[in-house]
């Protein structure tokens, strides 16, 4: 049976990330049918229910305003007085040369051409010659050609021509050599700035998103029709506004209810999932705020991006949650979260098929690459793998739907270079998320479990025999765990500091007793089970003073369950019958607890009792190791000892043969071969 009193606050949590999301949401309806090029419509005929304008497509509207952008005409006033100016100093210089009047009659005309037609400054018309640009002269403009201006050069070799053209003056000539004519050709034309921005502003305003009207009863596909491109921007065309209306005339109420019932089966899978199989997440208040956190951020960003602009949320980082998720707990549930996350998400996106696909994929490509995620290298060729991942998948479905690259957007390959990015720069943050939250990563793992740390190097001097005992446990919970399924690394680590409380009175156990000399012999039963139960309390407040993380000091609770320290409580059974029903007494040979709450805790439990049991076996043999590890675990089960953690029976068995096994090898029991 399940106590649901002890998941009231999860239930409160639960209820805080759902509304948040369920305030994120469009108010608009859902177009009910999924539709994609190169698809057959299985549907019946479709007719438009009403009218509705067709609207161009992303790529057709950008291609629009470039080209709208590139044709644009840029703006010139003309100086009309500049000619005549500069025609007054021309005749000015050369009254009273011997040759004045015939260079002024050479020259009069193309000079009053350049200027009429335009003399523009360098570097201010466009290098298209067959450009069109507007001049405006006295109020009033004409369109010209590029090619029809002056510029400078131009213009100063249209003189030295006309100068030279028929001339056999000497005279003539070396004039049109000099540098004077230069010195009458100044611009006439000034950039209008400001003005070419306003009209290149208003000609790109002036683009229509739309392109044509569907009449209301119009055939827009018929069943069996393989959707074209344009048959997509129509069918696109009418979900953009049967969603639009919907909003405005749909009943509001009905619709905000069927958001929130989506958003409560979502979350309630999610809740589900957890309550049957992950329990400990679920009572562990820092873990569910972490997890729901994401969630509801995550969803969050998802859809206000997709108000914005809706392709960039295949930009979104998605899987950076289940990779938070299964470096601090667990890969299983990171998974499921994960894909209920992008299933609640992707009902919100335009292609909600090819958003779920993409991003189903690539989560679990990153929940199996970031498993090491310890190692540096690993990080970045997990990043590149996540890459690769959506970048396939993206083009197995454009060639699925139209069987050729035609349709690939290299916009996609941008978000998922920058989704990628993001990945690899938020999982940075799970050093921040250690301290604030006190979780532990894969990395912190592996820096508990180096032998050579402070805490396990005075427990290999204080308690040797202690430090034998749990490396070997360490060695059977990891073969075991990792046949079973579960965290190598944290069982590991729990394993190697579950028994530092020894520290505190180190001979008074039995794997540190040289000599065959027993203390406990001296001591009355009550007294000696006080003593082995606190080396429990002691280890929990040695591994607080070293800053252990509450993950690992998990592992000294719940080693030893609830259960009793039956060698000592049977002594004093013995020697005080009357007290065998005095459950207030049976409590002073109780651990005080918690039972294992996790498949890995768990398996330390069974790990331990079995080794320190083995010990004691006057003739480990095959049939003597199985007998016994039959029966601990067995006891442990029958006990309830492990009905809290997320074992199955079938793990159970599992668990057994692989502690056997490697008892065996420990112990070198050979295999006994049938006689011929």
């Amino acid at each position: 049976m399940i106590d649901f009193k002890r998941f009231r606050k999860a239930a409160v949590y639960f209820a805080i990330a759902s509304f948040a999301i369920l305030l994120l949401t469009p108010r608009g309806g859902k177009f009910k049918y999924e539709f994609n090029v190169g698809k057959t419509w299985t549907e019946n005929d479709l007719l438009a229910p009403f009218d509705f304008p067709v609207y161009k497509t992303e790529a057709e509207l950008l291609e629009e305003r470039k080209r709208t952008s590139e044709q644009a005409p840029s703006y010139f006033v003309m100086d009309t007085l500049q000619g005549v100016e500069q025609a007054y100093k021309l005749r000015s210089a050369l009254a009273g040369k011997a040759s004045g009047e015939a260079l002024l009659k050479r020259i009069s005309k193309p000079l009053d051409e350049i200027y009429k037609r335009g003399l523009a400054p360098s570097g201010t018309i466009p290098n298209e010659r067959n450009r069109t640009i507007i001049i405006l002269r006295g109020g009033l403009s004409h369109a010209t050609l590029v090619a029809e201006l002056f510029t400078e050069k131009s213009a100063y070799d249209r003189l030295k021509a006309a100068i030279l053209n028929d001339s056999h003056s000497q005279e003539l000539m070396e004039y049109a050599d000099s540098a004077e004519l230069n010195t009458y050709l100044v611009p006439n034309l000034s950039y209008d700035e400001d003005l070419t921005s306003t009209i290149k502003r208003n000609s790109l305003d002036a683009i229509l998103p739309t392109e044509g009207m569907i009449s209301e009863g119009s055939v827009i596909i018929t069943k069996g029709e393989t959707v074209s491109g344009e048959t997509f921007k129509a069918l696109s065309s009418l979900k953009r506004e049967y969603e639009k209306n919907t909003g405005l005339s749909g009943n509001q109420f009905l619709m905000f209810a069927g958001r929130f019932f989506f958003i409560l089966i979502c979350m309630g899978g999610i809740l589900a999932l957890l309550l049957m199989f992950m329990r400990s997440m679920l009572l562990d208040g820092r873990c569910l705020v972490f997890t729901l956190s994401l969630i509801a951020i995550f969803a969050g960003i998802a859809l206000i991006v997709l108000r914005v602009s809706p392709s960039w949320v295949y930009a979104v980082p998605f899987t950076i949650v289940p990779i938070y998720i299964s470096s601090f707990f667990y890969s299983r549930p990171a998974i499921f979260i994960h894909f209920i996350l992008i299933l609640m998400t992707g009902y919100f996106t335009p292609s909600s098929f090819e958003f779920v696909f993409l991003n189903s994929v690539a989560g679990i490509t990153a929940v199996i690459g970031f498993k090491h995620s310890y190692d540096r290298g690993q990080l970045f060729v997990t990043g590149l793998f996540i890459f690769l991942t959506y970048l396939i998948s993206y083009s197995a479905l454009k060639l699925l739907q139209e069987g050729s690259f035609r349709s690939f957007d290299m916009m996609y390959a941008l978000y998922f270079v920058l989704n990628t990015f993001m990945v690899i720069v938020l999982f940075q943050f799970t050093f921040l998320f250690e301290h604030v939250f006190g979780f532990v990563s894969r990395s912190r793992l592996v820096e508990l479990s180096d032998t050579n740390r402070r805490l396990l190097r005075e427990l290999a001097e204080v308690a040797p025999g202690t430090a034998q005992h749990v490396m070997q446990v360490a060695n059977l919970s990891e073969a075991v765990i990792r046949e079973i399924g579960g965290d190598p690394l944290l069982v590991r680590a729990g394993a190697l500091y579950h028994d530092i409380g020894k520290m505190k009175n180190p001979e008074l156990f039995i794997e540190n007793q040289m000599h065959g000399h027993n203390p406990h012999s001296n001591l009355a039963p009550e007294i000696s089970a006080q003593i082995i139960i606190e080396h429990v309390t002691y280890g929990v407040e040695l591994a607080a003073k070293h800053n252990l993380p509450e993950a690992i000091i998990d592992f000294i609770r719940t080693h030893h369950g609830r259960s009793k320290v039956f060698y000592f409580y049977s002594r004093y059974l013995d020697e005080h019958p009357e007290a065998k029903d005095d459950e207030r007494l049976a409590q002073m040979f109780t651990y005080p607890g918690p039972n294992p709450s996790t498949k890995e805790m768990a398996v330390v439990m069974m790990a331990d009792s079995c080794e320190a049991a083995s010990r004691s076996l006057r003739k480990p043999d095959e049939l003597s190791i199985n007998t016994l590890v039959d029966k601990i675990i067995d006891t442990q089960l029958n006990e309830g000892y492990l009905k809290d953690s997320d074992v199955t029976l079938r793990d159970i068995e599992r668990a057994k043969e692989v502690i056997k096994a490697k008892l065996r090898n420990i112990y070198h029991v050979r295999v006994e071969y049938p006689n011929r």
